[in-house]
Protein backbone atom coordinates (compact mmCIF):
# COMPACT_ATOMS: atom_id res chain seq x y z
CA UNK A 1 0.00 0.00 0.00
CA UNK A 2 1.84 3.06 -0.96
CA UNK A 3 1.14 6.33 0.68
CA UNK A 4 -0.53 9.54 -1.49
CA UNK A 5 1.80 12.08 -2.22
CA UNK A 6 0.20 15.64 -0.69
CA UNK A 7 -2.28 17.50 -3.20
CA UNK A 8 -0.91 20.87 -4.53
CA UNK A 9 -2.87 22.83 -2.27
CA UNK A 10 -1.86 21.20 0.95
CA UNK A 11 1.65 21.89 -0.14
CA UNK A 12 1.01 25.44 -0.92
CA UNK A 13 -0.82 25.89 2.11
CA UNK A 14 2.16 24.26 3.94
CA UNK A 15 4.44 26.94 1.79
CA UNK A 16 2.45 30.02 3.07
CA UNK A 17 2.40 28.99 6.34
CA UNK A 18 5.98 28.44 6.49
CA UNK A 19 6.81 31.75 4.39
CA UNK A 20 4.57 33.39 6.89
CA UNK A 21 6.38 32.37 9.84
CA UNK A 22 9.16 33.64 8.17
CA UNK A 23 8.07 36.78 7.70
CA UNK A 24 7.26 37.38 11.64
CA UNK A 25 10.48 36.08 12.40
CA UNK A 26 12.20 38.81 10.03
CA UNK A 27 9.47 41.12 11.82
CA UNK A 28 10.99 40.33 15.24
CA UNK A 29 14.26 40.75 13.78
CA UNK A 30 13.28 43.87 12.53
CA UNK A 31 12.22 45.35 16.06
CA UNK A 32 14.67 44.10 18.26
CA UNK A 33 17.55 45.56 15.84
CA UNK A 34 16.19 48.79 15.56
CA UNK A 35 14.18 49.52 18.02
CA UNK A 36 16.81 52.29 19.65
CA UNK A 37 18.95 52.20 16.37
CA UNK A 38 18.40 55.85 15.03
CA UNK A 39 18.08 56.29 10.84
CA UNK A 40 19.95 59.18 8.95
CA UNK A 41 17.00 61.04 9.90
CA UNK A 42 17.37 60.22 13.57
CA UNK A 43 14.41 58.11 14.17
CA UNK A 44 14.37 54.36 14.99
CA UNK A 45 11.87 52.20 13.46
CA UNK A 46 9.14 51.93 15.93
CA UNK A 47 9.40 55.71 16.30
CA UNK A 48 8.37 55.72 12.17
CA UNK A 49 5.40 53.31 12.69
CA UNK A 50 3.98 55.24 15.67
CA UNK A 51 4.89 58.25 13.39
CA UNK A 52 2.79 56.48 10.17
CA UNK A 53 0.06 55.07 12.84
CA UNK A 54 -0.10 59.10 13.57
CA UNK A 55 -0.15 60.18 9.88
CA UNK A 56 -3.23 57.99 9.49
CA UNK A 57 -5.33 60.80 11.44
CA UNK A 58 -5.17 64.17 11.99
CA UNK A 59 -4.68 63.48 15.69
CA UNK A 60 -4.60 60.73 18.21
CA UNK A 61 -3.91 59.89 21.53
CA UNK A 62 -1.17 57.95 22.60
CA UNK A 63 -3.48 55.01 23.19
CA UNK A 64 -4.74 55.11 19.66
CA UNK A 65 -1.42 55.56 18.39
CA UNK A 66 -0.52 52.68 20.14
CA UNK A 67 -3.21 50.28 18.95
CA UNK A 68 -2.79 51.11 15.51
CA UNK A 69 0.89 50.82 15.02
CA UNK A 70 0.56 47.70 17.52
CA UNK A 71 3.02 49.18 20.14
CA UNK A 72 2.68 49.09 24.01
CA UNK A 73 1.27 51.93 25.49
CA UNK A 74 4.29 52.69 27.99
CA UNK A 75 6.55 52.61 24.88
CA UNK A 76 4.41 54.54 23.03
CA UNK A 77 4.49 57.43 26.00
CA UNK A 78 8.26 57.32 26.19
CA UNK A 79 8.72 57.59 22.40
CA UNK A 80 6.49 60.27 22.21
CA UNK A 81 8.29 62.68 24.98
CA UNK A 82 11.50 61.95 22.84
CA UNK A 83 9.54 63.27 19.75
CA UNK A 84 8.17 66.13 20.85
CA UNK A 85 11.30 67.25 22.62
CA UNK A 86 12.80 66.64 18.87
CA UNK A 87 9.99 69.16 17.84
CA UNK A 88 8.37 65.78 15.65
CA UNK A 89 5.12 65.91 17.43
CA UNK A 90 3.20 68.11 19.84
CA UNK A 91 0.58 67.24 22.45
CA UNK A 92 -2.18 69.20 22.95
CA UNK A 93 -5.57 69.34 25.65
CA UNK A 94 -8.39 68.28 23.47
CA UNK A 95 -11.19 71.36 23.15
CA UNK A 96 -13.63 67.75 23.60
CA UNK A 97 -12.67 66.27 26.33
CA UNK A 98 -9.99 68.04 28.65
CA UNK A 99 -8.62 64.95 29.91
CA UNK A 100 -7.52 63.86 26.64
CA UNK A 101 -4.45 64.59 25.37
CA UNK A 102 -4.19 64.55 21.75
CA UNK A 103 -0.78 64.25 19.76
CA UNK A 104 -0.53 65.99 16.27
CA UNK A 105 2.36 66.11 13.71
CA UNK A 106 4.31 69.10 13.29
CA UNK A 107 5.53 70.66 10.02
CA UNK A 108 8.79 69.13 10.60
CA UNK A 109 7.52 65.69 11.45
CA UNK A 110 5.64 65.95 8.27
CA UNK A 111 8.15 66.69 6.11
CA UNK A 112 10.87 63.74 7.95
CA UNK A 113 7.66 61.66 7.43
CA UNK A 114 6.53 62.05 3.62
CA UNK A 115 10.67 61.81 2.93
CA UNK A 116 10.57 58.59 5.20
CA UNK A 117 7.26 57.39 3.29
CA UNK A 118 9.10 58.03 -0.34
CA UNK A 119 11.87 56.26 0.33
CA UNK A 120 10.06 52.61 1.60
CA UNK A 121 7.75 53.15 -1.41
CA UNK A 122 11.07 53.05 -3.42
CA UNK A 123 12.01 49.81 -1.91
CA UNK A 124 8.64 48.38 -2.23
CA UNK A 125 8.58 49.02 -5.67
CA UNK A 126 12.15 47.42 -6.69
CA UNK A 127 11.74 44.84 -4.49
CA UNK A 128 8.53 43.62 -6.06
CA UNK A 129 9.16 45.32 -9.75
CA UNK A 130 9.11 41.78 -11.22
CA UNK A 131 6.20 40.44 -9.31
CA UNK A 132 2.95 40.23 -11.48
CA UNK A 133 0.08 43.02 -10.65
CA UNK A 134 -2.62 39.89 -10.52
CA UNK A 135 -0.06 38.16 -7.88
CA UNK A 136 0.35 41.19 -6.00
CA UNK A 137 -3.51 41.27 -5.46
CA UNK A 138 -3.45 37.53 -4.38
CA UNK A 139 -1.00 38.42 -1.94
CA UNK A 140 -2.89 41.43 -0.26
CA UNK A 141 -5.82 39.06 -0.32
CA UNK A 142 -4.15 36.15 1.43
CA UNK A 143 -2.58 38.81 4.12
CA UNK A 144 -6.14 40.24 4.48
CA UNK A 145 -7.07 36.56 5.46
CA UNK A 146 -3.92 35.90 7.41
CA UNK A 147 -4.53 39.41 9.20
CA UNK A 148 -8.11 38.37 9.86
CA UNK A 149 -7.31 34.40 11.16
CA UNK A 150 -5.02 36.04 13.63
CA UNK A 151 -7.51 38.74 15.11
CA UNK A 152 -10.03 35.76 15.73
CA UNK A 153 -7.23 33.49 18.26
Amino acid sequence: MSIAAPDRRTEALAQVREEFSCLMGAERRLRGRDQHRKTDDGLTIVQVRALFALDRNEAATAGEIAETARLSPASVTAMLDELERDGIVTRVRSDADRRQVLVLLTDEGRAVLKKRRRLWLKRWETALADVPERDLEAAAEVLRRIAGLLDEL
